[in-house]
């Protein structure tokens, strides 16, 4: 499944019932989606170059041939679907957006805008950056900087130990390794 690993995957968990005329009808569930084709787990994997008619519950029926092959799962790219293919992906975008939605995240923490926003962000790695802080709160900041940080990157904010929590335009969101103490923290506060 290496050509799968390797591109971005979306989520998505829809039942499918999966047929050709070679074989008989078998189950199969989607695991995700991604630009090569469907992920599938099931009991039956069918072979390389098989080509099976797949009706997958609220997406519709389309055709699709093995392209990737595991123990209990196989890749299938779509060759043809009951609507336009850039509907069918655009449904199972929607699909995939309806199932990886996020409880909504509350603030608990008030955020100050720090009297001195520039600052020295330095990545796990050792290169060092210039920020600037939109925001603080004793969990984290927002900041602007200017090198892309992916989420779950290791950074330090000044002296300041900090996880990537969220990537915006021009900036991240960061949440400290440990909090700050609460009288240490407002417009005053340095990292």
């Amino acid at each position: 499944m290496g050509g799968l690993q390797a591109t971005t995957q979306t989520k998505l968990i829809l039942p499918a019932l999966c047929w050709n005329r070679y074989r008989p009808d078998f189950y199969a569930v989607t695991m995700d989606l991604c630009a090569i084709g469907l992920r599938f787990g099931s009991a039956v994997v069918p072979d390389l170059g098989e080509t099976l008619t797949c009706s997958i519950r609220h997406a519709g029926t389309l055709e699709a041939l093995v392209i990737e092959r595991g123990r209990s799962q196989f890749v299938a790219r779509v060759l043809r679907a009951e609507q336009s293919l850039p509907a069918t992906v655009r449904r199972f975008l929607d699909l995939a957006g309806e199932q990886n939605t996020e409880a909504p995240r509350h603030r608990v923490d008030p955020r100050f805008v720090p009297d001195r926003p520039d600052i020295l962000v330095t990545t796990a790695s050792g290169v060092q950056v210039p920020g600037r802080l939109l925001n603080v709160s004793v969990s984290g900041a927002a900041l602007q900087v200017d090198i892309p940080l992916e989420p779950g990157m290791r950074i330090t904010l000044g002296r300041t130990p900090a996880t990537v929590a969220r990537c915006f335009e021009d900036g991240i969101g960061a949440v400290f390794l440990a909090p700050l103490a609460r009288e240490s923290c407002g417009p005053h506060v340095t990292l």
